[in-house]
């Protein structure tokens, strides 16, 4: 079995067709083809079942692909596992984000760790919290940056900081007319939620000791994934919605005055690095740790101040 014939079963196991895996892995279908029929003849078993459509894998084809998986990921890390031996803090750097952290953490370091960071290149994609772990046991990404705690195998959780929750409340809402608001009355509010996937709705939730169900406001119903899209959704219309710290300094100064402190609970939302327990790209990552701590606001806690809000996330 060679590293090329692996490729080959993979692309086909995730198109389902012979001929878009070709495609994919930049080969001719037929050539494509003999490679994967002389690893079924070296292998003794028949890895896919070609008389369905999609074309999907036999069970033992399932298993060799899943060991496949594993095998290239290995492969990947031998120049990362170079680099590391060597001390050397250069290479690519491939990094998952939720939605409702990137907009906000990514512009505070960004800029510093590019300039101070020349020979490593730095990609980032926004992903929700089961996408990000799927793609970091698959070895798609090197670390992820997210909200915890959540429950996961195999995974190594460093906290970077926390952050208050606070509520951002439409003009025409009667407690825009408080200077803050108790945890009591957001239990009987109707609050704006993030589409379901979200860590942040969980916690939203579950600060404000309301259920799932999503509620109409005079036949109008709006779902984001965007804490900015809400953010506008309260402004032109009514009701409240929370938000996290690191957000405040995005708010237009006309718009200050609907940002409201939450008494009643010291509630915050932990921060943290995600990485498989045997990462490699250990100096990259515990120095891409060290830029965004050292460009956080001094408002935000490096450690644990209260109560930290649980994301009900499991993957």
């Amino acid at each position: 079995m060679t590293i090329t014939q692996m490729q080959y079963i993979i692309a086909i196991a995730e198109h389902g067709s012979f001929v878009e895996a070709s495609k994919h892995c930049f080969v001719t279908q037929p050539a494509l083809t003999s490679q994967v029929k002389n690893l079924e003849d070296e292998l003794d078993v028949i890895l896919f079942d070609r008389t369905k459509k999609p074309v999907s894998p036999t069970p033992i084809g399932q298993r060799i692909i899943d060991q496949a998986h594993e095998v290239l990921m290995q492969v990947r890390k031998i120049p990362d596992t170079i680099r590391e031996y060597k001390k050397e803090v250069s290479g690519d750097l491939k990094l998952g984000i939720i939605p409702t952290i990137s907009p906000y953490l990514i512009p505070l370091f960004i800029n510093y760790y590019n300039e101070t960071h020349d020979d490593v290149h730095i990609s980032i994609e926004e992903e929700i919290t089961e996408e990000i772990i799927t793609k970091l046991k698959k070895g798609e990404i090197d670390a992820g940056i997210i909200a915890t705690p959540i429950e996961s195998s195999g995974l190594e959780f460093i906290p970077m900081y926390y952050e208050k929750f606070y509520g951002y409340v439409s003009r025409s809402h009667p407690l825009y007319f408080h200077s803050s608001i108790n945890k009591k009355d957001l239990e009987e509010e109707d609050i704006w939620l993030l589409k379901e996937g979200n860590c942040f709705r969980n916690q939203v939730i579950n600060i404000c000791n309301q259920n799932s169900t999503p509620r109409f406001r005079n036949n109008f119903r709006f779902e984001s994934h965007s804490i900015e899209s809400l953010k506008r959704i309260v402004e032109v219309r009514e009701g409240l919605t929370l938000i996290p710290q690191l957000s405040l300094p995005l708010i237009k100064k006309e718009n200050t005055d609907m940002v409201k402190e939450i008494k009643g609970i010291e509630a915050y939302r932990e921060v943290s690095l995600v990485v498989t327990r045997q990462f490699l790209k250990r100096g990259l990552i515990m120095r891409l740790k060290q830029s965004i701590e050292e460009n956080l606001p001094e408002t935000i806690l490096k450690e644990k101040g209260g109560l930290v809000i649980q994301t009900n996330v499991v993957v």
